[in-house]
């Protein structure tokens, strides 16, 4: 445990160093009595007091204990964290898969004066990667902003393994459960990097998980139980209600009333991309500022669908209508509605989806429209993306066949659909194996690559000390294209060792290198007879399909309500709810927020 009231006493030379000087006060009385850690706030962020329960969740950090924080969107999470670890010794790593939002945080953590953080993920380019590492090496850097997947790597896991990580940040942790509503297999990875990397304390954030949740993230990561910090779930400003209809084309007209009601910017979400496409076009058609968004668009059309709705005059967009790929990490703060022309899986992505808006405090309106046939597209959705034992020991043993290197297997996804498995289903099957450790999958490794090496104007024996790297490069010197498995099966390297190594070498200025067709990288940690004499309950089939459909029960309760929306939101997340209470924030405790009649 660490001392408190150290770390306290030493927040002066901490700000210090961080190039903001405290304020000198020749009242020593009063000194003594000033709460430093509001001193801190005050400082860093400008802000006079925590709210509430900020400050508990702080000091348990503080004192090197684990955490796990359900806090609601735009309460505050990151300052629960970024203030801790410009108190704490040494570094802290913060694990988000939302790349806007960690550039958003840097940026403004930047603004502020705060220039001890670093950002590691795909946006930047190689210049910029190799100089923030260098900052890190250096002891200039106390905020790391990294993906999961650059946990995937040995040598990064080694270079973050020198320094001392007093605090292991995972933002969206429900990410990491597969009961959760945003599963990530590249969360998986977590667990095996606190091992290596021993934190003193973890710190796990989300905005929406229930007790089954929270209790798998911790079996997941398999750490210390957490002290556990659970704010209400309930945003007084959102004003939520249900629209039932028979049929899906009610939705339309629906749609329209509820528009002609309400101002400023909005999201319409549906669960299919053809539904945005012709949604959209039926808004147009009646005279609305509207486009659509979802992942088939090319990455241009959406960002700059993103650009005009973040634009606030006459040339922006009035509302969007997009897939869920539409949000995640989308920062505005004054979206006035959210309507969910499709019923959500489960109540958790419907609560996380429809607080996007209103985060700028001021009333907003999430409305679902509810049709019984939604139950049956996501029935669909679960039978679809749930394994079976014969289809999981089939894609195992398909991966087998594939051309290898030691315990690695390299292929592109479209080798497996042409075998009867589509993109869904390997997903999810790849996903399933990979839990049960069977597999683990690495990321971004091409099946070919063009090399530039630099002129020799150097000496590989005074300038590189890597003795792998001088083997590298002279293997390099008199190749301009190669295949990359069958480079690494004559060097006997495994892939994801020459990209790491690549990836060093371009960054000291020796290569340049372009990679094409990235391709699937797999290692294989177990075969696929032992797989073949595990029983479909070791596998959990059966309890994944049952969860699932109560997950979609509970959205229907929700919208088939007789009483307080808002108290069976709160008891659904574990919350104690009094027997009288009434939200006065839904349409059944409040008839003035239904729009249509």
């Amino acid at each position: 445990m660490k001392d408190l009231q150290a770390l306290l006493q030493n927040v002066d030379e901490l700000l210090n160093a961080q190039g903001k000087v405290p304020p000198t006060s020749t009242d020593d009385s009063h000194a003594k009595t000033t709460d430093e850690l509001l001193i801190a706030l005050n400082k860093h962020f400008d802000h006079d007091n925590f709210r509430t329960g900020q400050r508990e969740v702080v000091e348990t950090i503080l004192n090197g204990e684990n955490i796990l924080a359900s806090f609601p969107t735009g309460y505050g999470k990151s300052l629960c964290y970024q203030l801790p670890a410009l108190m704490l010794p040494g570094v802290t790593v913060i694990v988000s898969p939302l790349i806007s939002l960690m550039k958003d945080q840097v940026d403004a953590l930047r603004e502020r004066g705060i220039y001890a953080v670093a950002l590691l993920n795909s946006s930047l380019n190689w210049e910029e990667y190799r100089a923030e590492l260098d900052r890190l090496a250096c002891g200039e850097v106390k905020l790391l902003y990294i993906a999961p997947e650059r946990l995937r790597s040995r040598r990064f896991l080694n270079l973050l393994d020198s320094h001392q990580i007093s605090l292991f940040v995972i933002d969206e942790a429900h990410c990491i459960s597969q009961w959760g509503h945003d599963f990530r297999p590249s969360y998986l990875a977590l667990r095996d990097a606190i091992r290596e990397l021993h934190p003193s304390s973890i710190a796990l954030f989300t905005a929406t998980a229930t007790l089954d949740v929270r209790e798998d993230i911790r079996k997941q990561l398999d750490i210390q139980p957490p002290q556990t910090f659970i704010r209400g779930i309930e945003r007084p400003n959102l004003k939520f209600s249900v629209c039932e209809v028979s049929t899906e084309a009610e939705k339309y007209p629906l749609l329209d009333e509820c528009l002609q009601q309400l101002t400023g910017k909005g999201i319409v979400y549906a669960g299919r991309r053809r539904e945005t496409e012709e949604i959209a076009s039926y808004l147009k058609r009646r005279g609305h500022r509207v486009d659509y968004y979802h992942a088939g668009r090319e990455d241009l059309e959406r960002k700059r669908v993103q650009e005009r709705f973040f634009d606030d005059g006459p040339d922006g967009l009035d509302l969007v209508v997009a897939t869920n790929a539409f949000g995640m990490g989308i920062d505005k703060s004054n979206i006035r509605y959210i309507i969910h022309w499709t019923m959500t899986g489960t109540l958790e992505q419907y609560y996380q989806e429809a607080g996007r808006a209103g985060r700028d405090g001021e009333t907003a309106h999430c409305i679902l429209f509810y049709c019984p046939d939604d139950r049956k597209l996501h029935e669909w959705f679960i039978k679809e993306s749930t394994p079976n034992k014969p289809d999981l020991l089939k894609l195992l043993k398909l991966i087998e066949t594939f051309p290898s290197v030691s315990s690695f297997r390299m292929f592109a996804a479209e080798d497996l659909e042409d075998n009867d498995f589509n993109a869904d289903k390997i997903r999810v099957g790849i996903n399933h194996l990979e839990r049960h450790g069977f597999l683990r999958r690495l990321y971004n490794v091409p099946s070919r690559l063009s090399v530039r090496t630099r002129p020799l104007e150097f000496s590989l024996t005074t300038e590189i000390a890597d003795e792998s790297q001088k083997t590298l490069l002279r293997h390099l010197r008199s190749r301009s294209e190669l295949n990359v498995l069958d480079f690494c099966r004559g060097l006997n390297l495994r892939p994801d060792q020459l990209m790491e190594q690549l990836i060093d070498l371009q960054s000291a200025g020796r290569l340049r290198y372009w990679g094409t067709e990235d391709l699937v990288l797999i290692e294989l940690l177990q075969d696929s007879d032992l797989f073949a004499s595990m029983s479909a309950d070791q596998m959990g089939f059966e309890d994944y399909v049952l969860i699932k459909n109560r997950q979609i029960d509970q959205i229907v309760f929700y919208a088939l309500a007789e009483g307080c929306r808002g108290r069976l939101v709160r008891e659904y997340f574990g919350e104690t709810v009094e027997a009288d209470y009434r939200c006065e924030s839904c349409d059944l405790c409040d008839s003035s927020l239904r729009l249509v009649t």
